[in-house]
């Protein structure tokens, strides 16, 4: 995956070189007067300047006003595979949100992603801390509910908020996979959303399928595998056809909203002062799910196209039609950065790479695609797309 875009030109004297990206840490810039280092709870942090600047004193009104209007640049610096650790230590800052925001990242081997920020390397680097989050914080099965962690406490569930409220702030993205009654709860103070449904995806595939027969025919379920389904939740009372759909909404309630309440209280404080813009959680969720139609949609083609690029183009299609979500997102992140549907229009161009180099090309911050046209035939696309998708390598090499 690659990332063209244009490079801000900073004065090369004072410009902090590649080698001393080591570790992740915080370059901070400001765009008038220059404010020097900020602390975070990393190890390192980078220097900008060998000097502090000093602004003469005293200073009058107006300059003061103009300064304080200033945002100021950071840069955070991010380890590919490291996301979630790092990402909750720099947004531990709760000015954080306040300044302007850029990533790097470092590559295992300890080089510089080659890729300027623009908006691609942003989306790829939420997209795999919420990923790691589903993964490392979290239980339920399409819907996930955070669970206490010994290791996590207030400032790093405060720094998760901070980073959900980052991600809708500065792309519209939104961790789709956490129960919507949690971020309803907590931005609003009440849910919306039923908290039943929200339940039969949190639970398994098997124990939904079994809850939902409850809901339609009591009489036909299996009695043995609901007590198991029932006690495997803390269900204390027997399950009869009059109280199930009561007790679904007090096990739903216990697990999306009870349990998590901690997690909740501290989300409040960051979400509550964006109720306005998180007006309608659910509607939200929606128009970020990928679907086969959006993507097509947001694909734009050449005007004009020789034979060879209609086949490819026709291939591509096609391609979209079969996805699965899965595989919607994969193609999502690599054009955009993004796994999940964020409205970026996807341009398509066409190149004669073959042989040992032919493959598709991705520039996530202008969503650029590139397609070779030697393709003999659709499965052949298919399978070099697949390939390019599933290997799981989301790496930015082409500034």
């Amino acid at each position: 995956m690659t990332d063209a875009s244009s490079v801000i030109e900073i004065d090369a004297a004072r410009q902090p070189e590649v080698g001393n990206l080591e570790d992740s840490g915080t370059v901070t810039i400001s765009t008038g007067l220059i404010s020097g280092l900020e602390d975070t709870e990393l190890d390192d942090t980078l220097p900008l300047l060998e000097e502090p600047y000093s602004v003469p004193s005293p200073i009058d009104n107006s300059l003061e006003s103009f300064v304080q209007s200033e945002r100021v640049k950071k840069i955070l610096v991010v380890h590919r595979g490291q996301a979630l650790r790092q990402l909750i230590a720099h947004f531990c800052d709760k000015s954080v949100l306040t300044d302007d925001i850029s990533m790097k990242v470092i590559l295992p081997d300890g080089r510089l992603e080659n890729a300027v920020d623009e908006g691609g390397v942003l989306r790829d680097v939420l997209s795999e801390f919420w990923n790691d989050f589903y993964e490392q914080c979290t239980l339920g099965n399409s819907f996930k509910v955070p669970y206490l962690r010994h290791d996590f406490g207030q400032q790093q569930w405060e720094s998760i908020g901070r980073i959900l409220a980052f991600g809708w702030q500065k792309e519209k993205y939104l961790p789709v996979k956490i129960a919507p009654v949690m971020l309803e709860q907590a931005a609003h103070g009440c849910v919306s959303t039923s908290l039943v449904d929200c339940f039969l995806k949190y639970v398994t595939e098997s124990d939904r399928m079994i809850l939902e027969s409850c809901c339609s025919d009591f009489e036909d379920v299996d009695k043995e595998e609901l007590f198991e389904v029932m006690d495997h939740h803390n269900c204390r009372r027997v399950p009869t056809a009059d109280n199930i759909e009561q007790l679904l909404e007090e096990m739903a309630h216990q697990k999306l909203i009870q349990e998590p309440a901690f997690v909740i209280e501290q989300w409040h404080y960051v979400l509550a002062p964006m109720k306005t813009e998180l007006l309608d959680i659910a509607a939200a969720y929606d128009e970020l799910q990928p679907t086969s139609r959006k993507v097509m949609k947001s694909i734009a083609y050449p005007a004009t196209m020789n034979v060879q690029q209609k086949h490819t183009g026709r291939y591509l299609s096609t391609f979209l039609r079969e996805a699965d979500k899965q595989h919607l997102s994969l193609f999502l992140r690599f054009c955009t950065g993004s796994d999940l549907f964020l409205g970026k229009n996807i341009t398509i161009s066409f190149t004669q790479l073959e042989g040992f180099q032919r493959r598709p090309i991705a520039h996530t911050c202008g969503c650029y695609l590139e397609l070779p046209v030697n393709y003999d035939n659709y499965p052949e696309f298919r399978h070099e797309m697949n390939k390019v998708l599933e290997s799981n390598i989301w790496v930015m090499d082409i500034v």
